[in-house]
Order: structure tokens, then C-alpha cells, then sequence
């Protein structure tokens, strides 16, 4: 047997037997909650032209795209993310429906990355869409969800970050920085780089602007850092930017869900078109965020349609991983032992026995002779 068949491509899996059942009971769980909460199914193409990647992720994130050359001669890609077809779906296909329109998915998308250990090229994720509303109410419903579907996981200690587009924007706006200096400096504040912030800074603004900048981009907590943050900043796209966070964590206080949620002001990553409240998803034992959402209004507009749109989705990899310690054993536990069968001597009737008791409902196993 050659190597190539021997191995597996890097970034690649294969599941069975337990761990299969386990996502796929995942699965089931979160499609169940989407649909609780009136979202529809939509089941998406694996793969669609490249461009179409690049108008909804930005060029530098569809560059982590596989592509391949159709029989055409099109420039076609495997799916790195699912709400930029989601997009193009609602732009084109549901022009005429009443809005909202609630979408729900699951599926695997393909994204390429540098070379790590233990790092993932196929992602299964699941996420919702909803689109049509500019309401404040959208967001917390997306975020209501998603604590439902992972209080319904049973996982522990899961936080979600809240932070706003227009925070960082309306600073950086009274800046007046060029677009590749505004890209570098949401780069060093999404790895909370400081020391680089306050060199980068000095041509810019004076000493103490640049002081209050450096905080804020540090600021992270609970409700109270909002009111810290208001004595720092004065301009009107970011003070907006703070109502919204303010009115959204006080609905999860009144919900009594405000345990799973922290705000951070410094996070600034992220797919180019998130446009106001964001936020990510953290769980104990994962170095990455488990999954990611906020609204992205100016996304249906590359697609014709300008709409105001919110969503997230969830990796289910990571999910299962998180989930297997707890779960795994109980879903083996489930696995029903099967009545054999051997069909060495009346083949005919052995599966005459074999259908009545799948009839039953029962499992069974096929088996020949010694």
C-alpha cells in the first residue's frame, strides 16, 4: 500500500463508533433548540465560486479558501464559512418574504491555515441567521439561544464576551488614520499589545489620549467597566456603541443570565463584516473561542441587498471535544445491545426474525457460521 493511502491529508479526521454519536446528538440538540426558536433549516452546497467567499469574508480571510477549477473554467471553493451563503441565499432566493427571516445550519466548512500541531483544516459548525431586523432585540435573541443550547450541553463554565465594532471605531475615527494603519493598530489591540499601542500612537495624539486609549483597550469585566469606559471617551459612535452593550447586558440581568457574560472592550477581531455588537464564545480547557457571532448589516449589500442582519455559529468539533469527558460514557451507556442472528442454516428465515424485530424496534446483527 502506498503512503498516500496509508495516511491521512494533515487537518483532516475520521470519526466513529461513540464519538460520532456524540456529535451527532450535538447536532440534533442545537437544530432542535433552532427550530424552538422558529428558525428554519437551510442546507447549503459545499462548495461555490470563489468570489462569492471574498465578497462576504473580505480577500484576506477567502485567501484561506481551498479552490479549485471547475469543468467551466469557473474559479470555484470549498465553503470557509456558511453566512456569506446564507447571504447570497437571502439577496437572491427570499427577496419577497416577510422579514425576519430566521435561518438555521449545520455543516462542515474547509479553511486553510499556517501549518500547526493539531490544527484543523475541516470544522463542522453549526449557527443561525437572522435577517431583516435593526432591533437591539435580534442580538439578544441570538445571544438567548445560544446559552439555552449550551445550558442544554450541560458545559461547564462558558463565557461570552460582548464587544461593538463602533467602540473601537469612533476612536479611532477622531484619529483620522488611513486604512493600513487603523488594520495595524486593531491588531496590536486584539492581542492587547500595549507598550507597541502607546509607540504607535505618539504621532497621532498627545500623552494623556494616548493613556486612555491604552486602558480602554485593557478594559474587560462585568457591567461596571461600561461606566469606567464613559469617562474616557466622548465621541458619539462610541458612546452609542456603549448604550447598546449597556442595554443588552441589562435584559441578560433581568433574564438572570448575566453569570455566562462578560464585555471587552479590547476585542476588536474578527470577519470584516461584523458592523456592531459582537461577541465570542469561551469554555475551560479550549484555547479558542468555541464559536462567534454579532450583526454584519452591510453584508447582503455586496450581494444587492443591503439588510440588517445577526447570527453566530458554533464549532462542533471543539464542542464534542469539550463535551466527550462528561458525555462520552452516557452515550455509550445508550447504545442498545444487539440480538445476533446466524443465518448458516435458513437464510430466509433468519431475516424473517431479523424484520419483525426491526419492526419492534429492536437492533440486530447479522451473523454466519462457525
Amino acid at each position: 500500500m502506498s503512503s498516500s493511502l496509508s495516511k491521512i491529508p494533515p487537518g483532516v479526521q475520521y470519526i466513529f463508533d461513540a464519538d460520532a454519536r456524540l456529535r451527532r446528538w450535538i447536532e440534533r440538540e442545537a437544530m432542535t433548540i433552532f427550530d424552538g426558536w422558529s428558525y428554519a433549516e437551510i442546507i447549503l452546497p459545499i462548495f461555490d465560486y470563489a468570489d462569492l467567499f471574498a465578497l462576504g469574508m473580505g480577500k484576506e480571510q477567502a485567501e484561506m479558501t481551498y479552490r479549485f477549477t471547475g469543468r467551466d473554467g469557473k474559479l470555484l471553493a470549498l465553503r470557509p464559512d456558511m453566512t456569506s451563503l446564507v447571504a447570497r441565499t437571502i439577496a437572491t432566493r427570499f427577496r419577497q418574504s416577510s422579514r425576519p427571516i430566521r435561518l438555521s445550519y449545520s455543516g462542515e466548512v474547509f479553511r486553510w491555515d499556517e501549518p500547526r500541531g493539531g490544527r484543523q483544516y475541516e470544522f463542522h459548525q453549526i449557527g443561525l441567521e437572522h435577517i431583516g431586523s435593526d432591533r437591539l432585540e435580534a442580538d439578544t435573541e441570538a445571544l438567548v439561544i445560544v446559552i439555552e443550547l449550551l445550558q442544554k450541553l450541560q458545559l461547564e463554565g462558558f463565557t461570552i464576551t460582548l464587544s461593538h465594532v463602533d467602540f473601537f471605531t469612533g476612536i479611532v475615527e477622531n484619529l483620522k488614520l488611513d486604512a493600513a494603519n487603523r488594520q495595524h493598530l486593531r491588531d496590536m489591540v486584539d492581542r492587547k499589545q500595549i507598550a507597541l499601542i502607546n509607540e504607535f500612537l505618539k504621532p497621532f495624539t498627545d500623552a494623556a489620549d494616548r493613556a486612555a486609549f491604552c486602558k480602554l483597550s485593557t478594559l474587560a469585566g462585568k457591567r461596571d467597566i461600561l461606566t469606567a469606559a464613559r469617562q474616557l471617551v466622548t465621541n458619539e459612535k462610541s458612546v452609542a456603541a456603549l448604550d447598546d452593550l449597556e442595554r443588552v447586558y441589562a435584559i441578560a440581568e433581568e433574564l438572570e443570565l448575566d453569570a455566562h457574560i462578560d464585555i471587552d472592550l479590547g476585542d476588536v477581531g474578527g470577519l470584516d463584516y461584523y458592523t456592531g455588537l459582537t461577541f465570542k464564545i469561551y469554555a475551560p480547557g479550549l484555547g479558542a473561542a468555541l464559536g462567534r457571532g454579532g450583526r454584519y448589516d452591510r453584508l447582503l449589500e455586496n450581494f444587492g441587498a443591503a439588510e440588517p442582519a445577526v447570527g453566530f455559529s458554533l464549532c462542533l468539533d471543539w464542542l464534542a471535544q469539550l463535551l466527550a469527558p462528561k458525555l462520552k460514557e452516557a452515550i455509550e451507556a445508550q447504545i442498545e445491545a444487539a440480538v445476533t442472528l446466524k443465518t448458516d442454516g435458513d437464510v430466509a428465515a433468519a431475516f424473517q426474525e431479523a424484520t419483525r424485530l426491526r419492526r419492534d424496534g429492536r437492533k440486530v446483527r447479522m451473523a454466519g457460521g462457525e
